[in-house]
């Protein structure tokens, strides 16, 4: 990817996310990056063609990240954990007011994010959860498709507003007190050993 191209999608990334999608200007844009309009509109036809092309990007590189995790972990609850790290710390800042943005005014960036989600991390999730029932670290009785699901569908009601106003709490908060209390759920008495002998479950109250 071009350098300056890549510098536009991850700075207009971080602004989106940190203020929603609708409100931010292209003006507001060039200013932050600290270039003209013409520049970004060399790379872009438009607003929406950027926010399509920042979403591909963001969603190239967490699909990458993710394929990195999941090479690289010792068990399907390391595995978990890393994964709730990685998207805490890239998600820190993040505004709700985001994803609602995307869906109700960037159909066509919001249906590239909505089937990754219940494509690629739905699978991701249903083979964490298998391979966690195989390794002894999760329950037996568990069936992974409905775990999944839900565990996917969730991210709705952790953004919904009228649950969990934004100016009240953080979404890595309410994200980290979600995957405890998922990561409990289904951990088996193994699992659980696991996870208090190596203070794993550290990383997701700090």
């Amino acid at each position: 990817m071009n350098p300056q191209l890549q510098q536009i999608l991850l700075k207009s990334l971080e602004l989106f996310l940190r203020f929603g999608v609708k409100n931010l200007t292209m003006d507001e844009i060039a200013r932050e990056l600290g270039m003209s309009k013409k520049t970004i509109y060399q790379y872009v036809e438009n607003k929406s063609d950027l926010v399509f092309k920042a979403t591909q990007a963001y969603l190239l590189h967490e699909a990458e990240e993710v394929d990195k995790i999941i090479k690289t972990s010792k068990n399907a609850v390391e595995e978990i954990l890393r994964m709730i790290g990685y998207i805490s710390h890239h998600l820190k800042e993040f505004n709700p007011a985001a994803f609602h943005d995307l869906q109700k005014y960037y159909p066509e960036s919001f249906v590239l994010f909505n089937d990754y989600r219940q494509k690629n991390l739905l699978k991701i999730i249903q083979n964490n959860i298998a391979n966690g029932v195989s390794e002894g670290l999760y329950r037996d009785n568990l069936d992974a498709d409905i775990i999944a699901k839900i565990y996917i569908q969730a991210a709705d009601i952790l953004i919904d507003e009228q649950w969990f106003p934004s100016k009240k709490y953080s979404f890595v908060t309410i994200y980290k007190e979600f995957a405890n209390y998922h990561l409990r759920g289904i951990v088996s008495p193994k699992g659980l050993k696991y996870l208090e002998q190596n203070n794993l479950l550290k990383t997701l109250q700090s």
